[in-house]
């Protein structure tokens, strides 16, 4: 006979079935336990979780419960465990003591020498070198009148050199005695001044060198290297100072390995020709291609990245971008073509604003001579028809030269400092022609003031920088790379690229002023 249930009858004859299921399979999960086991059960799940079995193992008497005596012990247990604890936290502080303290004294004396570079003005005169026992007055003029004011002997070769490979080398320019005492002021600089090095492998940095000593400011302001640029390298026109620069490289590393244009960060309009602007670089260490240790330079590079000179046009491997990789095509290209200059402290090398270069690494069996490292000194040069132009790139921070007091405006020519009635560069203009001699009272007189920035500035400058570089560009690709790599397509593109501002590019009357070129 078929039996029949309600709804109800059904409905409460399942949730009993599940209740007699629950109380079942309690029962088979309890036969697992002991009974004194089962006295630790709190929660009466018929399983011990950690903390019941922690407390199950302290009864050894098994009598389902603790006495006194273990609660005592274990309390003595949890204390000596603190203690433990405390040693190994303050072990662990003691080890990494060292490196905490390098990273914030680091942090402390690049931040003090930033400021104390661009805001406080410090100058050191002649009068320092001698009291310091650096070198002589007589070492101090001897670099003040290199070679007893002779010219130097520059050939048409080296000039066709020049213009050919937009870099090329000027062997013996200094004497042994006169690189010997401008290694002896370049190392004092960078003891006085320089800063560590953040973003490169560079050991020291000292950017803006020259604004802060009298006597390297007047090195450079004489007629055997302001000439020799003249003729050589700005089509016959006269040179200014931008910035000077020493680079601390260890026997380890090389400072700067990634190709690049340094045009990127002169304070000037980019598409003009390659002869408005030039370096001198200068190396305190014997380098070749065999030692390393100098700088590599791509023949012809200076005519890859403006369209006005002649013969001159984009290159595919010309990367308006200071922060992403070359493919590794251009990479191979430049490093199959590119040429290492042997250089001795007497020599110099002069290259193209627009040249491609990179630093070479020390051969590791023979080590610089100085325990701190080689010291690359570069001065960048301006033509006197160079356009002022503050900020060159939309994520590269600009040069903090650019934001002193009494800098150009935007747009003005660098000989715009020409006093019109004297003749003479005004006193309170930033950069300097190289060919008038400059007085150390001029330099302590207008340093301190127009040759540095304000505080405002200099803080404004500095979160500018680390907003653009750190945030709008490295965190911002950070982020894209991840989301893009994920899809597997170009689904975010929200990073910085480092291209020039909208107005970077030179005027038409700007144009015709860079084009002449023999």
């Amino acid at each position: 006979m078929a039996v029949k249930f309600s709804e109800e009858t059904s409905s409460g004859s399942s949730n009993g079935k599940k209740s007699g299921d629950s109380a079942f399979n309690t029962k088979r999960r309890n036969r697992g336990l002991s009974v004194v086991s089962k006295k630790f059960d709190i929660d009466g799940d018929g399983t011990l979780d950690k903390y019941e079995m922690l407390a199950r193992s302290l009864d050894h008497q098994n009598s389902g419960s603790i006495t006194p005596e273990i609660v005592v012990e274990l309390l003595k247990e949890q204390d000596a465990l603190r203690k433990r604890q405390w040693l190994l936290l303050f072990g662990n502080i003691v080890q990494w003591l060292p490196i905490i303290a390098g990273a914030a004294y680091t942090l402390y004396k690049f931040s003090e020498r930033q400021y104390q570079q661009n805001v406080g003005g410090k100058i050191l005169t002649s009068m320092d070198y001698i009291r310091e026992g650096v070198v002589t007055s007589e070492e101090i003029h001897s670099l003040w009148d290199l070679s007893e004011g002779s010219a130097y002997p520059l050939t048409e070769k080296q000039r066709q050199d020049y213009l050919r490979d937009g870099f090329v080398v000027l062997p013996n320019f200094l004497t042994e005695g006169e690189s010997q005492v401008l290694d002896k002021v370049v190392t004092h600089n960078l003891n006085e001044l320089a800063f560590p090095d953040l973003l490169t492998k560079c050991s020291r940095k000292f950017h803006g060198e020259h604004y802060h000593s009298s006597v390297t400011h007047r090195f450079w302001q004489q007629p055997r290297i302001s000439d020799m640029l003249s003729t050589l390298a700005l089509d016959g026109d006269t040179a200014y100072m931008v910035t000077s620069e020493i680079l601390e490289m260890p026997s380890g590393a090389a400072c700067i390995p990634q190709w690049h244009w340094d045009f990127l960060t002169f304070p000037q309009n980019y598409n003009t020709s390659f002869t408005t602007g030039t370096q001198i670089w200068w190396s305190s260490e014997e380098v070749d291609g065999n030692i390393g240790g100098g700088l590599a330079f791509l023949p012809g590079s200076h005519r890859w990245a403006n369209s006005v000179d002649e013969n001159a046009s984009l290159h595919p491997c010309f990367a308006m971008n200071l922060f992403d990789k070359m493919s590794s095509e251009c990479t191979q290209l430049l490093d199959r073509e590119m040429v290492i200059p042997s250089l001795s402290p007497t020599d110099i090398v002069i290259f193209s604003r627009f040249t491609l270069h990179r630093s070479v690494a020390r051969n590791p069996s023979v080590p610089f001579k100085s325990t701190t490292g080689r010291r690359g000194y570069t001065l960048r040069v301006g033509s006197a028809r160079s356009i002022f132009k503050q900020d060159t790139m939309e994520c590269f921070p600009s040069h903090p030269s650019s934001n002193f007091q009494g800098q150009l405006k935007k747009g003005q020519r660098y000989d715009s400092v020409i006093d019109k009635e004297t003749g003479l560069p005004s006193p309170s203009a930033i950069y300097r022609p190289m060919n008038v001699q400059d007085s150390e009272e001029l330099m302590i007189q207008e340093g301190k003031g127009g040759r540095s920035m304000s505080t405002t500035t200099f803080l404004h400058y500095s979160a500018q920088s680390i907003i653009r570089q750190k945030i709008k560009w490295k965190f911002a690709k950070y982020v894209e790379d991840a989301v893009n790599g994920v899809t597997q397509r170009q689904l975010l593109d929200i990073s910085c690229k480092a291209a020039p501002t909208p107005d970077v590019m030179a005027s038409p009357e700007n144009a015709r002023d860079t084009t002449s070129q023999k």
